[in-house]
């Protein structure tokens, strides 16, 4: 794959886009690339025409190697190639060229976000921020051969950083194209799959399979890594009753600070439910008030303060981004701590174990008060009636912002609005109860198989839209 991205004059220093599903192709294509000294840019097949334009004009990506050519939008001046013929004309090749020279501050690839908040950002990671990444998940390696199934996009770090890791440890790798709930149960039966990654939303649509899951034998299954987002009692329940063999770990990362943040407890004492564990040793983590005040500081060189405490979560560790590709508009990443301020809220337990509880922008005022969507949603899931839930804004001409839910009934019963409405005002404080619940079937997902929060934010604004003001 080398010598061929030479034929087509990439070398050093080079942006080069990947465009596709998941496939070994793109492994090949992606590992080529930065052993070329070029840069990997894998970029979401599911963003929209202005987007992808704007992202391969924002990445300066001097070929694009695509699964499809429709991939590509009409008039795309970048040279293009098939994937899967580049990919059989490199294995051609006799010759193997030593692999490029490159020092551990180059850059080795870079990964946009999803965009969900204005123009997805391109997170330029370092060959050494990369490396060290792969050295911490050794460290904590049992040394077992596991069998893992990736189903999350590779242009996604929870899809990609497992596989790296995977091929580091000589794991073997059951590669999805792309999630499908069904397939990716199947998946587990005819590979003898022993651990799974992913993030909530994906095993929530898997376990609605019932009668394909008990109709397949799951038990190889020792291990269920999810992340993203906060897993309910209801769906941790359903998780081990369908794969009783598997314990249950929570991650958490992001594509600016990686996903080495939060490791077991060195003590070995058990990490409580939907805990994602305790500060890393090798990683400093803090906790920040909302005027940017310490919380909380602990970790690899932590200074203290170390008590219960709810914060934005900010990171300090040698796998963070280098910065932001060609965006002289955004504030610098990394803050004069060298600390990346997540934007993610999190809460830590008495005896040093993190939570996950949502997202700082995801709060929003309602009549002068703050109401924290995560917050809400735990209270309607713990209805015998909902599966799952999500809470958005909507805006009310008297109060800024009200909240509306949408949510998924359990199989088979039928939970009103007004109950749930009443559900939660005796939960909660009164501004915090959603005005409206709207009933669906499923969710929309984005590209990274999360809740799609703006879909169902314009949705909201769609049906509400002519009710006036909230009294």
């Amino acid at each position: 794959m080398q010598a061929r991205l030479a034929n087509e004059g990439i070398g050093k220093g080079d942006h080069v886009a990947l465009i596709g599903l998941n496939s070994i192709e793109w492994l090949e294509a992606f590992f080529g690339i930065m052993r070329a000294g070029a840069v990997a840019v894998p970029i979401s097949h599911k963003f929209p025409v202005s987007v992808l334009q704007y992202v391969l004009e924002n990445s300066e990506s001097k070929l694009v190697l695509a699964d499809r050519a429709d991939r590509l939008p009409e008039g795309n001046a970048v040279p293009f190639r098939l994937l899967d013929s580049f990919a059989a004309e490199a294995g051609k090749k006799e010759e193997l060229p030593a692999p490029a020279p490159v020092d551990p501050a180059d850059p080795a690839m870079v990964l946009y976000t999803s965009g969900s908040t204005g123009k997805p950002k391109g997170v330029v990671r370092s060959h050494g921020s990369h490396l060290w990444i792969m050295e911490q998940g050794e460290k904590a390696s049992d040394g077992a051969f596991r069998s893992i199934l990736v189903a999350a996009p590779l242009y996604h770090m929870n899809g990609l950083a497992t596989v790296q890791g995977a091929l580091v440890h000589g794991d073997r790798i059951v590669l999805q194209p792309q999630f499908d709930a069904r397939g990716f149960l199947q998946a587990i039966a005819d590979h003898g799959v022993t651990k799974l990654t992913g993030v909530p939303p994906m095993m929530a649509l898997a376990l609605r399979e019932k009668d394909l899951i008990r109709s397949l034998d799951l038990s190889s299954l020792t291990e269920n890594f999810f992340g993203s987002a906060p897993l309910t009692d209801e769906l941790i329940a359903d998780i081990e009753a369908a794969f009783p063999n598997a314990k249950l770990a929570i991650s958490y990362g992001t594509t600016e600070s990686g996903p080495v943040a939060f490791s077991p407890h060195p003590d070995g004492r058990p990490t409580p439910k939907n805990s994602v564990g305790v500060a890393h040793p090798a990683v400093r983590v803090r906790l920040l008030d909302a005027d940017g005040s310490v919380l909380v500081d602990e970790g690899m060189g932590g200074k203290g303060p170390a008590g219960p405490a709810i914060g934005n979560l900010a990171v300090g560790s040698p796998a963070e981004l280098s910065l932001y590709l060609n965006r002289p508009d955004l504030a610098r990443p990394i803050d004069t701590d060298g600390f990346y301020r997540s934007g993610d809220l999190f809460r830590r337990d008495e005896d040093g174990f993190y939570y996950f509880t949502g997202r700082v922008d995801d709060m929003f005022v309602s009549g002068g008060e703050n109401v924290h969507p995560a917050a809400v949603e735990a209270a309607l899931v713990e209805h015998p009636g909902v599966r799952e839930a999500a809470v958005v804004p909507v805006a009310d001409e008297m109060k800024g912002a009200k909240p509306v839910a949408f949510v998924v009934r359990q199989d088979g019963t039928g939970t009103t609005e007004e109950e749930l409405k009443a559900w939660v005002l005796d939960r909660m404080e009164p501004y915090a109860h959603p005005r409206r619940v709207f009933f669906t079937d499923s969710f929309p997902l984005s590209g990274t198989n999360k809740v799609d929060k703006n879909a169902l934010a314009a949705r909201a604004a769609e049906l509400t839209g002519d009710q006036g003001a909230d009294s």
